[in-house]
């Protein structure tokens, strides 16, 4: 059965949950909660919050921001969504999110807890670090990034600031001026080295850890996200370009090369765009997560590999570029 329209209008302002006090002013008791719960048409999210079971989203990040909402709903005081809570909600790319617990913010509140699959960070809020995204407050993107990286290892402090930048929610200027406001919290020292690593040009997780892993071993940082092209034009934008070895690597996600639903108009495409950067006098090679994530010196051969490639090659280079801005100012 539909929801009254008084109930049903409370949940559709809310996101979708509505509480007990909600069902019973439309002649809800707690039998008839009860009995819409076991029948499967309602669904229990948090002591008194509930939601209708078609409404329950199959994926992790969006049944993690149906409890943030819920989490709302129970606490009387304002909230400020924060930490990973704030990265799922602004679609900010984290690595292992833990969305078991919903984090939030407040100004003035004591010290920091953990209770009811609350997380609870005491913190100042000025209102530069506040945004609110679907009706719900939340610390900025930048204000967001400095958190994970104040609390987290510095790949996941990297991924989420870089992703926040490629998204064009931040800036390098915008993650400095965090920064320096937090610069005598727990944590700051690893947040500067995030914000002093990050590139506007990372268009995925993993090419944040390739990043890293190029630094780790001791390689030339490359340029990122470079149009290529040729005497016959436009040939493809890398992931990263060496320009003085002339020495392309993309980053494998697999996923295109792998399992069922390969195309194979997709790997000829690839091959094509291999075969005329290498006409054209350029070396490509290819990394993956696996070899990034752990640094694996099989990408220093690679890339050394190519470079020296590139330097005895006869080939006569007609290979041209075009860079991106240097950062994200």
């Amino acid at each position: 059965m539909p929801l009254p329209p008084r109930l049903a209008a409370h949940a559709a302002a809310q996101g979708g949950p509505f509480t007990t006090a909600q069902a019973r002013a439309v002649g809800y008791d707690d039998r008839a909660v009860y009995r819409r719960i076991r029948s499967g048409e309602w669904a229990r999210l948090r002591r008194g919050i509930y939601i209708e079971r078609f409404l329950l989203p199959d994926d992790e990040r969006s049944r993690h921001l149906l409890q943030l909402r819920a989490v709302r709903l129970c606490l009387q005081s304002p909230l400020v969504a924060s930490h990973s809570t704030s990265a799922a909600l602004q679609q900010i790319a984290t690595i292992g999110a833990d969305y078991s617990v919903v984090h939030i913010t407040r100004d003035g509140t004591g010290s920091s807890r953990t209770e009811a699959g609350v997380c609870h960070h005491a913190a100042a809020l000025p209102g530069s670090h506040l945004t609110k995204v679907d009706s719900l407050l939340a610390t900025s993107a930048a204000r967001t990034a400095l958190d994970l990286a104040r609390t987290q290892r510095f790949e996941a402090g990297l991924v989420a600031a870089e992703s926040a930048l490629n998204m064009g929610l931040t800036t390098i200027a915008e993650l400095r001026e965090v920064l320096l406001y937090c610069l005598d919290w727990p944590g700051a020292r690893d947040a500067g080295r995030v914000v002093g690593f990050a590139s506007p040009h990372s268009e995925s997780a993993g090419e944040s850890v390739a990043r890293i892993a190029f630094d780790v071993l001791g390689l030339p940082p490359p340029d990122q996200q470079v149009d290529l092209y040729d005497d016959f034009g436009f040939i493809a934008r890398s992931d990263f370009f060496w320009k003085l070895y002339r020495t392309v690597c993309e980053f494998d996600g697999r996923l295109k090369y792998v399992g069922d639903g390969v195309d194979p108009e997709t790997l000829y495409k690839e091959k094509r765009r291999e075969d005329r950067l290498r006409a054209a006098g350029a070396e490509v090679f290819r990394i993956d997560w696996a070899e990034s994530w752990s640094r694996s010196d099989s990408i220093r051969r690679k890339t050394l590999g190519a470079f020296e490639r590139a330097a005895q090659s006869r080939v006569r280079p007609t290979l041209r570029f075009r860079l991106r801005p240097a950062d994200g100012e």
